[in-house]
């Protein structure tokens, strides 16, 4: 108990108090045995790596993230912040920045913010990774917020906060540690919410967003010149981070993504939700159709030991709630049950089974996964996480004309138009500690 004591505890030097996580992840995938490429058609990203990998996900663990930094105050006005990432798959180790901004509040309710931080790009985004009940970000979510901001992004904003209302209007940039220009090299994000009746014991929130990308990054998989747009994701955990869902390079003069937001609380249950629009405005060069995705998400939790989700205004999100009774002073700490829902359609005039694509469509793949979760708070800054999902991928081969080969020669590519989802159960656990 005396070390959860210590655990629990602030760390400062000076001006500086030091912040950061720590979490390990571990996983099962539970899915069919993998076949040969000719009878097994199940396949991962397009013209990348290797495409055969999403026929045998990968169980194990690893460090998904170590956070470090700090942050500090200097005069009334001025806050600041700097925090760097270790860990994940693909990084060898590398510290990455993750965070470091400059914060002046002089003319509040107005605030402005300078540097490499994640903008409010939408609700899923702005709430902490320390409250959100489940290992990742949804799919749609995730996918918006790297359109235009997520960790590292250069940009200003400017944010105005009241008892009932939040504003953000970021302007954007590139992420600082991604050096090969496929990510948005510009874009604008806006952001505002309403809440309704907020008290200690209940809160309704509305909200909007929006992301419009002025500068695509350039084309990621070296097929297609000029500028691209892609989305890629895998199901909603990293621990095998082979994409399941590719729509491929897209060339675009412009993108943008549409949010709707809604959450409310009572007492200790609470319900939150968010739907996406996808808009590519595709170059002249490119198929004359224009591409449009959609995604959503519903999630809920009950907390059962009675402890509520703070409503935090400055960023119009729910927190994570506070323990009442930690395992340190000898209670139980606290115990929250939760479910999400959420589909990914990267599928745009996808066309027939069978049949190549139409011209100008796209097989990103239609992704629906349904996630039950138990979290254990032991205490304010000790999380054990468990996620029990249920990922359906419905995606037709992309091969046409335009591209007969997107994963290869044959068979690496399939015949043209058969299934390449699949059906697959994945069982994940996180520990995580945050100071």
């Amino acid at each position: 108990m005396k070390l959860l004591s210590v655990l629990d505890q602030d760390f400062s030097i000076g001006p500086w108090t030091f912040r950061g996580y720590i979490q390990f992840d571990g996983a099962d995938y539970t899915q069919e045995p993998a076949g040969p490429p000719e009878t097994d058609f199940r396949r991962g990203a397009i013209g990348s790596g290797d495409t055969l990998d999403a026929q045998a996900l990968a169980d194990g663990s690893y460090l998904r993230k170590a956070r470090l930094g700090g942050e500090g105050q200097w005069g009334e006005n001025l806050s600041y912040r700097a925090m760097f990432d270790i860990g994940g798959r693909d990084e060898q180790g590398e510290a990455r920045i993750a965070e470091v901004w400059a914060r002046y509040s002089r003319f509040a309710p107005y605030v402005l913010i300078v540097g490499a931080y994640p903008q409010l790009a939408n609700m899923e985004d702005a709430t902490s990774t320390d409250a959100n009940p489940f290992l990742e970000r949804a799919t749609a979510a995730n996918l918006a917020r790297g359109l235009g901001g997520g960790d590292g992004r250069l940009g200003i904003t400017v944010r105005r906060a009241t008892r009932n209302w939040m504003t953000a209007i970021s302007l954007t940039g590139p992420v600082l540690h991604e050096d090969d220009e496929t990510s948005p090299r510009s874009a604008v994000v806006a952001r505002t919410s309403r809440a309704f009746y907020p008290s200690k014991t209940s809160s309704v929130h509305v909200g909007g967003s929006l992301i419009y990308v002025l500068s695509p990054g350039k084309s990621q998989d070296g097929r297609t010149p000029g500028f691209g747009f892609r989305l890629m994701a895998t199901p909603e955990v990293r621990v095998d981070d082979t994409p399941l869902l590719d729509t491929g390079d897209l060339i675009a003069d412009h993108a943008k993504v549409l949010g709707l937001e809604f959450a409310a609380r009572r007492r200790n249950l609470f319900l939150q939700a968010e739907a996406f629009d996808f808009a590519v405005e595709r170059a002249a060069s490119e198929a004359p159709r224009d591409a449009h995705f959609s995604g959503f998400y519903v999630q809920g939790s009950w907390i059962i030991t009675g402890e509520a989700r703070r409503f935090d205004q400055t960023r119009a999100v729910f927190g994570r709630p506070l323990t009442r009774h930690p395992l340190r002073e000898g209670g139980w700490g606290a115990w929250e049950l939760a479910f999400r829902y959420s589909r990914m359609d990267a599928n745009s005039n996808a066309g027939r089974l069978g049949a190549p694509p139409p011209p100008g469509g796209v097989r990103g793949g239609d992704q629906t996964i349904l996630n039950l979760a138990l979290n254990w708070y032991p205490s304010d800054r000790i999380r054990l996480m468990l996620n029990a999902m249920h990922v359906k991928v419905d995606r037709l081969n992309p091969a046409g004309p335009a591209d007969p080969e997107p994963f290869g020669p044959a068979p690496l590519t399939p015949p043209v138009g058969v299934q390449i989802g699949q059906t697959l159960d994945i069982l994940a656990l996180r520990l995580r500690y945050s100071f």
